[in-house]
């Protein structure tokens, strides 16, 4: 992932979500989503929606190896 991914905490990734990747992303794939009008999230309820599902780790799952590379570099929303 881009290094403009990371965010010092949780409630900056869910403000860079909402107002952000998620309209941008809708936008970039020509859905009809009151974000990608106004680009903002306005928490709609549209069939649409891109930003319906959030994937936090806070910890790793045990006996699970995760691997996440971060590019020193801008890449996508």
């Amino acid at each position: 992932m881009g290094i403009n991914k990371v965010c010092p905490d949780l409630e900056s990734a869910w403000k860079r979500l909402e107002r952000l990747a998620s309209p941008m992303n809708m936008k970039r794939l020509e859905l009809d989503t009151p974000c990608s009008k106004t680009g903002y999230c306005v928490d709609c309820r549209s069939e649409s929606r891109g930003c319906r599902i959030y994937s936090v780790m806070k910890r790793k799952p045990r006996l699970t190896d995760i691997t996440v590379a971060i590019i020193g570099e801008n890449l996508g929303y």
